[in-house]
């Protein structure tokens, strides 16, 4: 270019950089007269390509330091300015004011910042943006620092907006580990041996960090964080460079779930540069993270307004600014801040922009997506249906996008928000069998899809395959026609398992006797008989009916044959390793049936209790579901409302008598028979702290009542039912014929107590006695104690958990060393309230008072495991 004066040379080294070269001299030819470039030892055909443009070529020596190299080439331009440029770099043509505006610099300006926009990805769309001093008046400049040189120059700056496009950073990954082992190698060399100044030792802390970040050594990042920030403390100054380590680092720390700390880090980094949108950004996100929708909005409305700053005034920027590819992120927590605190217009001024800067910045669509549906998800029914059209936007955006759409939840919270299910949410959507049940379920068909899902169309293969349980559930609840059953039933009569075969020659002989065909009945149970002889007993008694009086009012065999086969389970199989969870929770919205309902609620309990409630009491036939009445007690004993316990408490009792197994689900050997002798005990005014079915995790072996119920009273909390002394006895007695856990201290804990508190002699209760006698004897051998009627020590093994008066055993003794149980008070399922032999919890507090109250004054609790505790109590 031909000007009245040489006004602007390039200056730039290089070395292999072939592949960036033409792109790089190509475009900043126009804007300029003069273009210097230093080779450093290239390879390939570098120098070549770099003659196209110009013939002002130089060589240097190679000498592991970028600033000695730079150097070097700022002696050859000739030109009044100078441009620093890279070849990893271009100009376009927002570059072309650029001669103008050196034109018109007073004298007294010698230096000029630009601002780099860096890519960070093939599809130039993550980007950051620092403004660096580019352009210097010839001679005014030097450079420093081995890696990432940085000029240093003098008399007065001004910034320009002519951007520089730097590409460097989008790097395959031979060049990253090549770039890896040059940049870090020499940095460490330079921290190790040179003796640096504060500003120095940050910086080149600062670059190792951001090094081991992009391809290095990242267990290193950390210690290199703190030392950077250690360093900062002590120069009591935010470098520019040190900005980008502390937004990297507040972000590593919010993502291991350390708030505070990265808040605190946000924080001091804001109290240094306030106009910094990076810190503001990491605010923003992780007060969503604490649910702190008013902060979430500041920090974030504080990042768009400084992010407006960097994009209308780039040049003013010197240090990276890093945040900027997370726009999307922060904008999608503001939108939904606003919305959770109920502000619909400023969720809709925001909401569109999400999917708009998430194309811009190339974020990842799919956490976007996944993250604002989950968010969605949460709503209460009356805010998603305020916000109808913008959910079905956000499907859209995960549609196009591959975002997996939890069809089954979504559906579901349409549904419950009495919103139309549109047909868009399954187009174009890879469907499971179920799902697909699902869409045809909401066009409306008729036909009730259970027993498709369950057992497939082809009934007779997964019903063979899966057992008599799974032909017997078919029996009860399916739909299909007498015709379409007829037909299953005698394809699996003809199985070789011959209890298939016979429960199927029964049940037709149900179908063919409910519709008033006796003799077809009579015959199919006679051959039920014959293929399956130990259902004998219940198909003999119909026969037998069926002889002296022919009437379709007599019962067929289907009860008892399904109680013989199911006995105290609830599923013909534990359903959850069959078919996915997801499914059976949502099994009631392929079904109106009661039997889908009770499918949904049981596998919904963990997850939704309130869903699993609603379900339950929407089903009619309650009597088709022994376990029915359990599980609604299951859903209320987890409440802490005293109305709620006691229906648990009617529920369960209630569940017992419908159904006698649930007297004993963990042995099933003794069936509920209400017989069980308790005394009368406690106010039913007292508190209840716990209900629940003992023989879920152990069994009251037909002596103790299996429902319970803990209350409160002052000094205890003791049960009820209330078992008599002469039951727990027995019950004791019968114990040991069982393999049962137990609640009892055993010898290691007898040995620590006698050697801690040194009982030389002792006595123990008389209903105590005959269990830990062999502990005892083994322990007295061993230590030289023994027992005596005559001594003024006592030792309790389980006293405390069983009797209520507990000062009449203790009063007369000097010195008192009681084991006892408590459960974790936060704990419902803890197995201390389930154990069938307490009668009597006491805590630490009410024991305390106790024995305070009885005259010891000497008193140590000590906790021998996570629910064993042994006091000691001594009078003088």
């Amino acid at each position: 270019m031909s000007q009245e004066r040489c006004l602007l040379s390039v200056a730039m080294i290089m070395r292999d950089e072939a592949h960036n070269l033409d792109r790089a001299l190509g475009s900043i030819r126009p804007y300029v007269d003069e273009i210097i470039v230093v080779d450093t030892g290239s390879k390939d055909n570098s120098v070549e390509i770099a003659r196209k443009y110009t013939d002002k070529i130089y060589y240097y020596e190679w000498h592991d330091d970028f600033s000695a190299a730079r150097n070097f080439s700022l002696q050859f331009p000739t030109c009044e300015w100078v441009l620093i440029y890279d070849a990893d770099e271009e100009v376009r043509e927002d570059f072309a004011g650029i001669r103008e505006f050196l034109k018109s610099l007073p004298k007294d300006v010698n230096t000029v910042y630009l601002p780099t926009i860096s890519y960070l990805d093939w599809d130039l769309k993550k980007v950051e943006v620092a403004s660096t001093a580019r352009v210097f008046r010839n001679g005014t400049v030097r450079y420093e620092h081995i890696v990432h040189n940085q000029p240093v120059y003098k008399g007065k700056v001004v910034e320009a907006k002519f951007p520089i496009y730097h590409y460097g950073y989008i790097w395959t990954r031979s060049l990253k580990k090549k770039k890896y082992a040059r940049s870090s190698t020499l940095i460490r060399k330079t921290l190790e041996e040179k003796d640096l100044s504060p500003h120095e030792e940050i910086y080149y802390t600062a670059q190792l960090y951001k090094i081991e970040s992009i391809g290095g050594k990242v267990h290193e990042k950390y210690q290199l964080a703190e030392r950077t920030i250690r360093l900062l403390k002590e120069y009591k100054a935010l470098t520019p460079i040190a900005l980008e380590v502390m937004f990297l680092h507040g972000m590593d720390l919010y993502a291991k779930g350390l708030h505070d700390s990265a808040e605190e880090l946000f924080r001091w980094t804001i109290s240094f540069v306030s106009e910094n949108p990076d810190p503001y950004c990491g605010l923003a996100i992780l007060y969503d993270a604490k649910k702190d929708y008013e902060k979430v909005i500041e920090a974030a409305e504080k990042f768009f307004e400084n992010k407006a700053l960097v994009e209308r005034f780039p040049e003013k920027f010197v240090w990276t600014i890093m945040s900027l590819k997370f726009s999307a992120s922060v904008r999608m927590v503001l939108s939904l801040a606003y919305l959770r605190l109920g502000n619909i217009l400023k969720f809709r001024e925001h909401f569109p922009k999400i999917f708009e800067e998430a194309e811009l910045t190339a974020e990842d669509p799919k956490k976007i997506g996944s993250y604002i549906l989950a968010s969605f998800l949460q709503l209460s029914d009356e805010q998603l249906r305020e916000i109808e059209p913008e959910f079905y936007e956000t499907v859209r955006f995960c549609r196009l996008h591959g975002v997996k759409i939890p069809l089954l939840q979504v559906v579901d919270k349409l549904q419950h928000a009495g919103l139309t299910v549109r047909d868009e949410l399954f187009e174009n959507a890879e469907l499971s069998n179920f799902e697909k049940l699902v869409f045809e379920k909401l066009k409306g068909t008729n036909k009730d899809l259970l027993m498709d899902w369950l057992f497939g169309i082809d009934r007779v293969s997964k019903i063979s395959e899966l057992g008599v349980g799974a032909l017997l559930t078919y029996f009860q609840f399916s739909s299909d026609d007498l015709t379409e059953k007829l037909k299953v039933l005698n394809a699996i009569r003809k199985s070789e398992d011959s209890t298939l075969a016979g429960v199927a020659y029964a049940l037709i002989g149900d179908l063919y006797l409910k519709n008033g065909n006796f003799k077809p009945a009579i015959e199919y149970y006679r051959r039920a008989i014959e293929k399956l002889p130990e259902v004998s007993k219940f198909l003999k008694v119909v026969v037998d009916d069926l002889k002296s009086r022919i009437t379709p009012e007599i019962d067929g065999t289907f009860e008892e044959i399904r109680e013989f086969f199911f006995k105290n389970r609830e599923f013909f199989a534990d359903l959850s390793k069959i078919y996915p969870i997801e499914e059976l929770q949502h099994a009631y919205l392929i079904s109106d049936s009661d039997f889908a309902k009770y499918l949904s609620a049981v596998y919904s309990m963990d997850k939704d209790r309130e869903k699993a409630r609603k379900l339950l009491e929407e089903i009619k036939a309650r009597e088709a579901f022994p376990f029915f009445y359990y599980r609604l007690g299951k859903i209320y004993e987890l409440s802490n409302s005293q109305d709620d316990l006691k229906k648990a408490y009617e529920y369960h009792t209630k569940a017992c008598i419908t159904n006698y197994n649930l007297g004993d689900i963990a042995l099933g050997q003794f069936p509920f028979d209400g017989f069980y002798v308790c005394e009368e005990f406690g106010n039913e005014d007292d508190e209840i702290v716990w209900v629940g079915n003992i023989s879920e995790n152990h069994s009251g072996l037909g002596l103790i009542s299996p429902v319970r119920v803990w209350r409160k009273c002052e000094t205890f909390y003791y049960v009820q039912p209330f078992p008599t002394i002469e039951v727990l006895q027995q019950y004791k007695r019968k114990l040991k014929n069982f393999r049962l856990s137990t609640l009892k201290p055993d010898y290691g804990n007898l040995m620590e107590v006698l050697l801690n508190y040194r009982l030389k002699d002792f006595q123990v209760l008389d209903f105590e006695l005959d269990d830990y006698r062999h502990l005892i004897d083994s322990a007295c051998r061993e230590l030289g104690s023994y027992l005596s009627s005559e001594s003024r020590n006592l030792l309790s093994f389980e006293a405390l958990n069983i009797f209520p008066n507990i000062e009449t055993f203790v009063r007369d003794f000097e010195t008192v060393v009681m084991f006892y149980y408590v459960p974790d008070f936060s704990k419902k399922e803890d197995i201390v309230w389930r154990y069938p032999l307490f009668r009597v919890i006491r805590n630490s507090e009410q024991i305390l008072k106790l024995f305070e109250s009885l005259g010891f004054k000497e008193i140590k609790i000590e906790s021998l495991s996570n629910n064993l505790r042994v006091i000691y109590a001594r009078k003088s």
